[in-house]
């Protein structure tokens, strides 16, 4: 039983002096302080009291049979290896709980003898557990037992660091450049010897032993250890700067790698469409030639394409180049596919374009133009100062500003009928039937009647009325001359009426013959004499001819002689 355990380990270890029980303290204070069933043993860091109720169950770690075999079957390999079934077939009795305990130690001591132990002084700054709670009297207790006071002591006597060459150099070796990154030299010592030479060791502060280097004051390391800090920062800054450097480099590579590829793939469907485009293009050339060979020929499936082409062609020429204006006659070739679409095109674009004129225009410049389309029709291939009048538009009045105002205060009032309405005014020259002497009149038409007036006073010389006049005889040269042939009654024996209209005569004559209404009224004589009659039946001559100069003039023969310069 637990007490029958405790007897005999009284009886056994009684007088072993960290060994006490409640019968062995002499100690009455001792004494009370442990139990019947208790003991106490006395250890260099404090005093442990055991209590022995359940010991022996405790230690026996007895595990039923049925339970062990029940994890040795489990399926976890964990569980499976702690319950091996080596275990079930032994009839040895299990160890106790004390046993396995002394074999672990031994084990651990064995394991510790075969290494350079370091320890680890652990000190509770007290027994509560509690933050922040410093007791004096249990930490100097633990410094006492656990020997540190003595330890500091010997290391302060002697070198505080002691440490083998090969370890020391393999930590140290950065601060030095003739041991970085790797020391070629004989061996460690002579590495370590060439390292604390740099460092600038005294000779007090260290010694080198044969194995080890031995450090006397504890600065003397904690400038190494600074250094070697300071280093490091240095050394990884550099292996970062590296391994940077590597990784953009292969990013670099793959990402060239890949641009090759790209590029050779990218150059490869370039050729491709390359040579799907000349391929394409000498198709098109073939077709084209052989269009061109038979473009004369029907269109069929050789030349439809090629056809086409000209077609457009010639529609997109035609479109740019199309006349702007009525007078513009010009018109682009047309190839002989496209003759019967050019002249129908051009047809059509005449019609549009006088279409678009015609609404453009006023009334009173249709009228102009109705006038020129009258003398169009007299003079055109018959008179040759026609094309001299054609770039000029045609005016219902010629007068200056004094003579007009002078028609408008004498004329419109007193001499011109009522009811009248004034049509078109013409300063001319008259010649008289005897002599051919001349005469400044203004000629006045009106819808009614040919007034010829005085230019001075706008006096009334002679009215016809328009369906009074039986003819205007002109010539064919440049000359502005007309004659007016008036009925025989009207004479009052004068004769017919000579004008020298100047540069405005088929002017004149046009608008006479729109008043008029007929165009027959007017006579263009091919020959170079006209005659004209005078008073009492008797008739005179007029002779035309051309020269330098234009002049109208009495001739020796009496005849009155008109010279018209050259037409240009």
């Amino acid at each position: 039983s637990d007490k029958t355990f405790l007897s005999k380990m009284e009886q056994t270890i009684r007088s072993h002096p960290h060994f006490l029980t409640h019968h062995i303290a002499i100690n009455n204070k001792v004494k009370k302080s442990i139990a019947r069933d208790e003991f106490r043993l006395i250890h260099y860091a404090g005093d442990v009291t055991y209590k022995v109720e359940g010991f022996i169950d405790k230690n026996n770690d007895l595990l039923y049979r049925d339970l062990k075999k029940a994890m040795a079957g489990a399926k976890n390999s964990i569980v499976k290896d702690t319950f091996p079934e080596s275990e079930l077939l032994s009839k040895k009795r299990p160890p106790t709980a004390a046993t396995q305990f002394k074999q672990s130690l031994q084990e651990l001591m064995e394991i510790l003898m075969s290494k350079e132990p370091w320890y680890v002084r652990c000190i509770k700054p007290n027994d509560f557990k509690q933050a922040a709670r410093f007791d004096e009297k249990v930490v100097g207790h633990q410094v006492q037992y656990l020997g540190l006071m003595e330890n500091l002591r010997v290391r302060r006597a002697g070198f505080a660091y002691r440490r083998r060459y090969d370890i020391f150099l393999q930590r140290y070796k950065c601060l030095c450049p003739s041991t970085w990154p790797h020391f070629r030299g004989d061996d460690a010592k002579s590495g370590v010897a060439e390292l604390v030479k740099h460092l600038q060791y005294q000779e007090e502060e260290y010694s080198m032993g044969k194995t080890k280097l031995f450090i006397r004051y504890p600065r003397t390391l904690f400038e190494t250890e600074d250094a070697f800090q300071q280093r490091k920062h240095y050394l990884a800054t550099i292996i970062q700067t590296r391994y940077r450097c590597f990784a953009a480099r292969k990013k670099y590579l793959q990402m060239r790698k890949a641009a090759i590829i790209i590029e050779s793939m990218w150059r490869r469907y370039l050729a491709r469409q390359l040579l799907e485009r000349r391929r394409n293009a000498v198709k098109v050339i073939r077709r084209f030639i052989l269009g061109f060979m038979t473009r004369n020929e029907p269109e069929n499936d050789v030349n439809a394409r090629f056809v086409r082409q000209v077609k457009v062609e010639y529609l997109k020429r035609l479109a740019a180049n199309l006349p702007k204006s009525v007078l513009d006659h010009s018109w682009p070739p047309a190839p002989i596919v496209c003759k019967k679409a050019s002249e129908l095109l051009h047809d059509l674009h005449r019609t549009w374009l006088v279409r678009k004129y015609c609404k453009s225009i006023s009334p009173q410049r249709k009228a102009l133009m109705d006038w020129k389309v009258e003398a169009e029709a007299i003079f055109s291939g018959k008179k040759q100062s026609y094309q001299a009048s054609l770039p000029s538009m045609f005016a219902e009045n010629r007068l200056n500003q004094e003579d007009d105002l002078r028609r408008t205060t004498m004329f419109e009032k007193s001499v011109k009928h009522q009811g009248e309405k004034t049509m078109y005014c013409l300063p001319v020259t008259k010649y008289d039937r005897h002599g051919y002497k001349p005469r400044e009149r203004v000629l006045i038409l009106t819808d009614a009647a040919l007034y010829l007036v005085d230019r001075k006073d706008f006096k009334s010389k002679h009215r016809i009325p328009l369906k009074s006049i039986e003819g205007i005889t002109v010539s064919s040269l440049t000359d502005g001359l007309l004659l007016l042939r008036i009925p025989q009654e009207m004479k009052k024996d004068k004769g017919d009426l000579i004008l020298d209209a100047r540069a405005h005569l088929i002017e004149a004559v046009s608008k006479i013959t729109t008043a008029f209404g007929q165009r027959s009224l007017v006579l263009i004589e091919l020959s170079n004499s006209v005659r004209h009659r005078l008073s009492g039946g008797k008739e005179g001559m007029i002779d035309f001819s051309q020269g330098a100069k234009p002049e109208i003039s009495k001739g020796k023969n009496g005849h009155l002689i008109v010279v018209s310069p050259t037409s240009p």
